[in-house]
């Protein structure tokens, strides 16, 4: 199905290349006349983006071995111009540049009407001995033809006649029904072409979808693809759709220290991005973009186009396939409206937000704090000692796109994170949100109270110990503001780890700790408004902790994921009231907290990415 998949994309789209041709730099342009005259060359190849080893065109390529196998109308100077660099071998460069001019002869005869007889003639009367050597070239620098401006290699007639030779050199020289369009046609021998090194993490060379290349690899010890029919042109599409999809910007999604590299694309018709949605912070613009059924603008195609997505990293010279989902567009969509219920959390202001893809997998690695007073940031993607899981995107991917669970290792990942930095932010909060909602076997009163904001009605233990934490930290830097004393380290950057696991030791030393800060308040300070305000919230929270439970002493692995989800709604509630009261809009007895937004922990979704340590 992934083979047809890609076949029929290659029908809807304009980027896929033409059977047996890729996309190469060529260096060296020649540019003849139509009676086979020199007339002059071009260098392209420059210190611009891309350019080092001239501009990329689409030319005739196939996988070439030890054996001589010219490509038509460009190849490299080897073949094309028989040039000789330092340690070559003239007499095997002598036959690859035999074997090119004779090319270009069969196809002057059987095309007769393109190009070709003006390349023939510009070989036959040695106007080739006229091109001048560029500086600094090499071996592997392509050559290619102009025709009275017209790309030989891309005329009509080389690329039918390219098809038949290259065909004739690859194929297994039988016809079949091939297992990807059934029709019977020509089969190949191997696959021609190869997915670039570059697209594919861990590969050490350009790789191959499906290769036989071993009889242990093979059905009943046979070598190659006869076991296996796949068509010329099917053969041929497939990876020229796979190479173009993996390119494209607007088809894949790839970071820095991630494992392997995605890429969807959709068939039947529709334009939808999934990555639209994916990359937004406002709920209401994420939604318009997932067009809303209920709300009786759903566009008809996308009812009956299907989404196709997958996952592929390199094993040396294979193609390793991750993940293969295709499943109805519409679907999709209904996966996206839930990712959007079920990751968005508090902001700075209290309200509802969503983090983007992107973000979601940066806050999974290590934050590395700024110097002095100075923002912090996280380490950079891809860095070493960033400490990210491997599989993270693809794996917040697939639970977007496909709805599936998220690994639970991540969950444990991220919560490790925070003990050890002790960075605590609105992103690193939804995506422990996301994982407990997607963890496998969740009761359904359980994903209830497990609400973006702050949820007055949670009476599970752990989250209201966290709420209390935040009480108990915000009382600390309240006492110290009025104090006017500078206030070296937080109750929560010196307890939160251990909070964590262990909230009832903690809570039980801050209820000590907060006696002593508010008999502070009230007396010497002459803050009895605030010392009321913080003893009320705190007897609030603690009152509502059952008398038949206790605060956990050993907590599980979703009881420190309510513990952070309680810290952060608290937290985010209480500079919500803040900000209102500050605008007028409400009325609170909370002390104001005299700091830049983010100083007090409470820092937007989207903090800074910096270099590593």
């Amino acid at each position: 199905m992934l083979l047809q998949r890609l076949v029929e994309f290659a029908a809807t789209s304009d980027d896929v290349l033409p059977p047996f041709y890729g996309r190469k730099p060529v260096r060296l342009i020649i540019d003849i006349d139509r009676d086979g005259g020199y007339r002059g060359q071009t260098d392209t190849a420059s210190d611009a983006a891309g350019a080092r080893f001239g501009i990329e065109r689409s030319v005739p390529a196939v996988t070439r071995t030890v054996g001589i196998a010219p490509t038509l109308a460009v190849d490299n100077v080897e073949y094309a111009l028989g040039w000789v660099a330092d340690g070559g071998k003239a007499d095997r460069i002598g036959k690859q540049h035999d074997a090119f001019v004779e090319l270009i002869r069969d196809w002057a005869e059987a095309e007769p009407d393109g190009p070709g007889p003006a390349v023939a003639a510009f070989y036959r009367s040695h106007q080739h001995y006229k091109v001048q050597q560029p500086d600094k070239w090499g071996r592997a620098d392509m050559v290619g033809i102009r025709v009275a401006d017209e790309y030989a290699f891309e005329h009509d007639s080389a690329r039918r006649y390219w098809a038949t030779v290259a065909a004739g050199r690859k194929g297994l020289g039988r016809a079949g029904r091939c297992l990807v369009c059934g029709e019977v046609r020509d089969l190949l021998k191997t696959i021609p072409q190869q997915i670039p090194q570059r697209l594919l993490p861990g590969a050490t060379q350009g790789a191959s979808l499906v290769s036989v290349n071993e009889a242990v690899h093979g059905y009943e010890l046979t070598k190659f693809l006869g076991n296996t029919p796949i068509c010329v042109t099917c053969g041929l599409t497939f990876m020229s759709s796979l190479t173009v999809l993996l390119s494209d910007t607007n088809h894949h999604a790839s970071l820095p220290g991630q494992n392997a590299r995605l890429t969807w694309w959709v068939i039947g018709g529709a334009s939808f991005d999934p990555m639209g949605p994916l990359d937004q912070e406002d709920e209401k613009t994420a939604l318009d973009m997932i067009v809303s059924p209920t709300r009786g603008v759903e566009a008809t195609v996308d009812d009956l186009s299907k989404f196709c997505s997958v996952t592929v990293s390199g094993n040396v010279a294979r193609v390793v396939v991750r993940d293969w989902v295709e499943m109805p567009l519409p679907a999709v969509k209904a996966n996206l409206r839930r990712w959007v219920d079920d990751h968005k959390i508090a902001g700075c202001d209290g309200k509802p937000t969503l983090v983007k893809l992107v973000q979601l997998t940066r806050v999974a690695g290590r934050w590395q704090p700024g110097r002095g007073s100075g923002p912090g940031s996280w380490i950079k993607l891809g860095a070493r000692g960033e400490d990210r899981p491997g599989g993270l995107y693809h794996a917040l991917w697939r639970s977007a796109v496909f709805g599936a669970p998220l690994p639970p290792k991540i969950l444990a990942h991220v919560i490790d994170r925070i003990r050890t930095d002790g960075r605590v932010d609105a992103a690193r909060v939804a995506l422990i949100r996301l994982a407990v909602l997607r963890r496998p076997g969740l009761p359904p009163y359980h994903a209830e109270r497990l609400t973006p904001t702050l949820n007055d009605a949670n009476r599970d233990p752990a989250y209201l110990s966290g709420r209390a934490f935040a009480v108990l930290d915000d009382l600390q830097q309240a006492v110290y503001r009025a104090a006017n004393q500078q206030l070296n380290t937080t109750f929560a950057e010196r307890y939160m780890g251990r909070a964590i696991t262990n909230p009832q030791a903690v809570l039980v030393n801050g209820r000590r700790s907060a006696t002593a800060w508010l008999r502070r308040l009230r007396g010497p300070l002459g803050k009895p408004a605030w010392a009321g305000a913080y003893a009320n919230r705190l007897d609030d929270i603690f009152a509502q902790i059952d008398a038949d439970t206790s605060i956990p002493s050993s907590a599980m692995l979703t009881q420190k994921a309510a513990f952070v989800l309680g810290y952060h709604h608290q937290r985010a509630a209480m500079r919500a009231e803040r900000i209102e009261a500050a605008a007028n809009k409400k009325n609170t007895d909370l002390p104001p907290a005299d700091l830049p937004p983010g100083a007090d922990g409470t820092p937007a979704a989207d903090a800074p990415e910096g270099d590593a340590a």
